[in-house]
């Protein structure tokens, strides 16, 4: 029986390590939007003002509309393409988030 709860103890401890080495910050705050995009080639975006506007309404979590919000940087979608929303965040140091393409 006390094999069964090391065991136990075990995993939990190992899945609290996980969860919080997953969650940590890879970017200090930086001033911007709070999610950027990234492109089908790799490269990271600010938002456009529509873009911002769809990731701020509220919506059911059944509802196939939502937007896509990837987790990590190189997560890749349902149909295995790299773009998509992400936190500003979770991404990496070493990728540069440019400026949006929208003219205002």
């Amino acid at each position: 029986m006390m094999i069964i709860v090391y065991i136990i103890g075990v995993v939990l401890i190992f899945y609290v390590l996980f969860v919080l080495i997953i969650n940590v910050p890879i970017r200090k705050n930086e001033v911007g939007f709070e999610f950027v995009y990234v492109e089908e080639d790799g490269s990271v975006r600010e938002l456009s003002n529509d873009e911002m506007k769809y990731l701020e309404t509220k919506f059911h979590p059944n509802d196939g509309a939502r937007p896509y919000i990837k987790y990590r940087y190189k997560q890749l979608t349902p149909d295995n393409k790299i773009c998509g929303f992400i936190r500003r965040n979770r991404v990496p140091n070493k990728i540069k988030i440019n400026k949006s393409s929208e003219i205002n």
